[in-house]
Protein backbone atom coordinates (compact mmCIF):
# COMPACT_ATOMS: atom_id res chain seq x y z
CA UNK A 1 0.00 0.00 0.00
CA UNK A 2 2.75 2.29 0.59
CA UNK A 3 4.90 1.73 -2.41
CA UNK A 4 2.41 3.73 -4.59
CA UNK A 5 2.50 6.40 -2.78
CA UNK A 6 6.19 6.71 -1.88
CA UNK A 7 6.17 6.87 -5.93
CA UNK A 8 4.00 9.20 -6.29
CA UNK A 9 5.68 11.27 -3.91
CA UNK A 10 9.01 10.96 -5.58
CA UNK A 11 7.26 12.19 -8.39
CA UNK A 12 5.43 15.10 -7.11
CA UNK A 13 9.12 15.83 -5.57
CA UNK A 14 10.48 15.94 -8.90
CA UNK A 15 7.81 18.33 -10.24
CA UNK A 16 7.89 20.83 -7.49
CA UNK A 17 11.60 20.79 -7.81
CA UNK A 18 11.32 21.80 -11.20
CA UNK A 19 8.59 24.37 -10.67
CA UNK A 20 10.45 26.31 -8.14
CA UNK A 21 13.49 26.57 -10.04
CA UNK A 22 11.36 28.98 -12.27
CA UNK A 23 9.37 30.04 -9.23
CA UNK A 24 10.91 31.64 -6.41
CA UNK A 25 13.01 35.01 -6.15
CA UNK A 26 16.39 34.79 -6.95
CA UNK A 27 19.15 34.90 -4.02
CA UNK A 28 22.02 34.87 -5.71
CA UNK A 29 22.94 36.51 -8.92
CA UNK A 30 23.78 33.45 -10.75
CA UNK A 31 21.19 30.61 -11.01
CA UNK A 32 23.97 27.93 -10.51
CA UNK A 33 23.25 27.02 -6.53
CA UNK A 34 19.61 26.87 -7.33
CA UNK A 35 19.90 24.92 -10.38
CA UNK A 36 22.25 22.61 -8.36
CA UNK A 37 19.74 22.00 -5.40
CA UNK A 38 16.60 21.70 -7.42
CA UNK A 39 18.03 19.10 -9.57
CA UNK A 40 19.65 17.40 -6.81
CA UNK A 41 16.19 17.14 -4.79
CA UNK A 42 14.68 16.16 -8.62
CA UNK A 43 17.30 13.16 -9.12
CA UNK A 44 16.62 12.08 -5.42
CA UNK A 45 12.46 11.93 -5.94
CA UNK A 46 12.83 10.30 -9.58
CA UNK A 47 15.28 7.83 -8.23
CA UNK A 48 12.83 7.28 -4.93
CA UNK A 49 9.98 6.15 -7.79
CA UNK A 50 12.21 4.07 -9.78
CA UNK A 51 12.91 2.20 -7.18
CA UNK A 52 9.56 2.22 -5.70
CA UNK A 53 8.03 1.23 -8.99
CA UNK A 54 10.29 -1.84 -9.47
CA UNK A 55 9.26 -3.33 -6.28
CA UNK A 56 6.18 -2.94 -6.66
CA UNK A 57 6.17 -4.50 -10.08
CA UNK A 58 8.38 -7.12 -9.49
CA UNK A 59 7.65 -11.19 -9.94
CA UNK A 60 6.62 -12.76 -7.30
CA UNK A 61 9.37 -15.71 -7.62
CA UNK A 62 11.72 -13.19 -7.55
CA UNK A 63 10.35 -11.71 -4.47
CA UNK A 64 9.85 -15.16 -2.79
CA UNK A 65 13.18 -16.65 -3.30
CA UNK A 66 15.28 -17.78 -0.25
CA UNK A 67 18.57 -15.42 -0.11
CA UNK A 68 20.58 -18.20 0.84
CA UNK A 69 21.05 -21.48 -0.40
CA UNK A 70 19.72 -24.86 0.97
CA UNK A 71 22.34 -26.78 2.94
CA UNK A 72 22.73 -29.92 1.24
CA UNK A 73 22.24 -33.23 2.60
CA UNK A 74 25.27 -34.76 4.42
CA UNK A 75 24.25 -38.14 4.45
CA UNK A 76 25.74 -41.24 2.84
CA UNK A 77 25.82 -41.54 -1.06
CA UNK A 78 27.49 -44.70 -2.65
CA UNK A 79 31.03 -42.99 -3.92
CA UNK A 80 33.17 -45.42 -6.31
CA UNK A 81 35.76 -44.81 -8.73
CA UNK A 82 37.28 -47.67 -10.92
CA UNK A 83 40.71 -46.44 -12.64
CA UNK A 84 41.95 -49.29 -15.59
CA UNK A 85 45.73 -48.38 -16.03
CA UNK A 86 47.16 -49.90 -19.07
CA UNK A 87 50.92 -50.74 -19.19
CA UNK A 88 53.93 -48.92 -19.50
CA UNK A 89 52.73 -46.18 -16.85
CA UNK A 90 50.20 -44.58 -19.37
CA UNK A 91 47.30 -42.70 -17.68
CA UNK A 92 44.73 -44.62 -16.72
CA UNK A 93 40.93 -43.90 -17.89
CA UNK A 94 37.52 -44.16 -16.35
CA UNK A 95 36.40 -48.02 -15.83
CA UNK A 96 33.15 -47.14 -13.91
CA UNK A 97 32.13 -44.47 -11.37
CA UNK A 98 28.91 -43.60 -8.80
CA UNK A 99 28.87 -40.02 -7.35
CA UNK A 100 31.82 -38.82 -9.10
CA UNK A 101 31.91 -35.10 -10.49
CA UNK A 102 35.44 -35.56 -11.86
CA UNK A 103 38.98 -37.21 -11.41
CA UNK A 104 42.46 -36.92 -11.92
CA UNK A 105 45.81 -39.10 -12.04
CA UNK A 106 48.64 -37.07 -11.80
CA UNK A 107 51.86 -38.50 -12.07
CA UNK A 108 55.44 -37.43 -10.97
CA UNK A 109 58.55 -39.23 -12.07
CA UNK A 110 61.83 -38.38 -12.23
CA UNK A 111 64.55 -39.38 -15.10
CA UNK A 112 67.94 -39.86 -13.12
CA UNK A 113 70.98 -41.13 -15.33
CA UNK A 114 74.13 -41.05 -13.31
CA UNK A 115 77.16 -40.18 -14.93
CA UNK A 116 79.61 -42.96 -16.70
CA UNK A 117 82.16 -42.23 -14.43
CA UNK A 118 80.86 -42.28 -11.20
CA UNK A 119 81.34 -44.75 -8.07
CA UNK A 120 78.02 -46.86 -7.49
CA UNK A 121 79.10 -50.24 -6.83
CA UNK A 122 75.89 -51.13 -9.42
CA UNK A 123 75.98 -52.04 -12.67
CA UNK A 124 74.58 -48.96 -14.52
CA UNK A 125 71.10 -50.75 -15.35
CA UNK A 126 70.43 -51.62 -11.98
CA UNK A 127 71.10 -48.18 -10.53
CA UNK A 128 69.01 -46.80 -13.10
CA UNK A 129 65.97 -49.13 -12.27
CA UNK A 130 66.09 -48.69 -8.61
CA UNK A 131 66.17 -44.62 -8.88
CA UNK A 132 63.37 -44.74 -11.42
CA UNK A 133 61.54 -46.78 -9.06
CA UNK A 134 61.68 -44.88 -5.97
CA UNK A 135 61.16 -41.25 -7.78
CA UNK A 136 57.78 -42.52 -9.27
CA UNK A 137 54.28 -41.59 -7.57
CA UNK A 138 50.95 -40.59 -8.25
CA UNK A 139 48.11 -38.35 -7.06
CA UNK A 140 44.43 -39.82 -8.00
CA UNK A 141 42.38 -36.59 -6.79
CA UNK A 142 38.36 -38.17 -6.90
CA UNK A 143 36.04 -34.97 -6.67
CA UNK A 144 32.80 -36.04 -5.43
CA UNK A 145 29.10 -34.95 -7.16
CA UNK A 146 26.84 -34.76 -4.20
CA UNK A 147 28.48 -34.24 -0.91
CA UNK A 148 28.97 -37.32 0.96
CA UNK A 149 29.36 -38.82 4.43
CA UNK A 150 31.91 -41.55 5.00
CA UNK A 151 33.44 -43.37 7.38
CA UNK A 152 36.49 -44.16 5.03
CA UNK A 153 37.80 -45.09 1.74
CA UNK A 154 38.99 -48.23 0.42
CA UNK A 155 41.34 -48.74 -2.45
CA UNK A 156 41.93 -52.19 -4.09
CA UNK A 157 43.31 -52.87 -7.13
CA UNK A 158 43.38 -56.41 -9.30
CA UNK A 159 45.93 -57.23 -11.86
CA UNK A 160 49.33 -56.64 -9.67
CA UNK A 161 50.86 -55.44 -6.63
CA UNK A 162 49.81 -51.92 -5.93
CA UNK A 163 52.57 -49.70 -4.45
CA UNK A 164 52.42 -48.63 -0.78
CA UNK A 165 49.36 -45.36 -0.81
CA UNK A 166 47.62 -43.37 1.65
CA UNK A 167 44.71 -40.96 1.98
CA UNK A 168 46.52 -37.72 1.71
CA UNK A 169 43.30 -35.65 1.94
CA UNK A 170 39.45 -35.80 1.99
CA UNK A 171 36.48 -34.18 3.28
CA UNK A 172 32.47 -34.42 2.02
CA UNK A 173 33.73 -33.25 -1.55
CA UNK A 174 36.72 -34.86 -2.16
CA UNK A 175 39.35 -37.49 -1.70
CA UNK A 176 43.40 -37.30 -2.89
CA UNK A 177 45.16 -40.42 -2.64
CA UNK A 178 48.87 -40.78 -2.89
CA UNK A 179 50.79 -43.85 -4.46
CA UNK A 180 54.25 -44.05 -3.79
CA UNK A 181 55.83 -46.04 -6.78
CA UNK A 182 54.93 -47.53 -10.62
CA UNK A 183 51.53 -48.53 -10.82
CA UNK A 184 51.54 -51.83 -12.51
CA UNK A 185 48.50 -52.70 -15.34
CA UNK A 186 44.68 -53.63 -13.95
CA UNK A 187 42.54 -51.92 -12.51
CA UNK A 188 42.07 -49.69 -9.36
CA UNK A 189 38.44 -49.23 -7.60
CA UNK A 190 38.43 -46.68 -5.18
CA UNK A 191 35.37 -46.87 -3.07
CA UNK A 192 33.78 -44.60 -0.04
CA UNK A 193 32.14 -46.95 2.52
CA UNK A 194 29.65 -46.29 5.79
Amino acid sequence: MTEPVLGIAGVVLLALAIVALFLRPRRSKGRMVDAGLAAGAGLLGLAIGLVVADRVHRPEAVLAAPTEPAAPSTGYVESRLSLQFPADDEYPTGAGEANVADWYALRNSISYTPPADEKTGKPPDQMLKLLTDASWSWLIVVAFDRPTQYSRIDVTFTGGQLPYYQIARQNLRYAIIHVQGRIPAGQMDIVASE
